[in-house]
């Protein structure tokens, strides 16, 4: 019984394959894939937090859950880079720090539009008074039901 060809452990070099086709060792040779791989670091928990609380950011509850977002999501990043591997979701920290960036930004202009817009109303409302009361008899403002 022969054994079939293929990549096999190098007989003289055990950090090596080398290919057997079928009746001898040829000269092809390449390193030994790692039998083992290290286990997966697991995701660290604050990353994955501060990750649901920058979507949350970006949906619904802006600088509620934004500025949360970027705190949690740097104090992530800097456990995860200091625990020497065995911890991951450095990824996951960064997203969810962008997404609560993103949302307290998205917060803070929505909350300039609507003062600017209070703002402008609250300008042109007086604007509107002070016509009604210039076009007017001298008593008061017209009867004619405009002002």
């Amino acid at each position: 019984m022969s054994t079939a060809a293929g990549w096999y452990p190098d007989p003289s070099d055990a950090s090596h394959d080398r290919y057997w086709d079928g009746a001898t060792w040829t000269d092809h040779r390449h390193p030994r894939w790692p039998q083992q791989s290290l286990p997966a670091a697991s995701t660290h928990g604050p990353a994955t937090t501060s990750l649901v609380l920058g979507i949350l950011s970006l949906a619904v509850a802006g600088f509620f859950t934004g500025i949360p977002a970027m705190v949690i999501g740097r104090r992530a990043t800097r456990e995860i880079d200091a625990s020497g591997g065995r911890l991951g979701g450095r990824g996951t920290a960064t997203a969810g720090f962008v997404t609560g960036l993103i949302g307290t930004i998205w917060s803070g202009l929505a909350l300039l539009v609507v003062v600017g817009v209070f703002a402008f109303g609250a300008s042109l409302s007086d604007s509107f008074e002070d016509t009604c009361t210039t076009i007017g008899t001298p008593s008061g403002p017209s009867s004619n039901g405009d002002c």
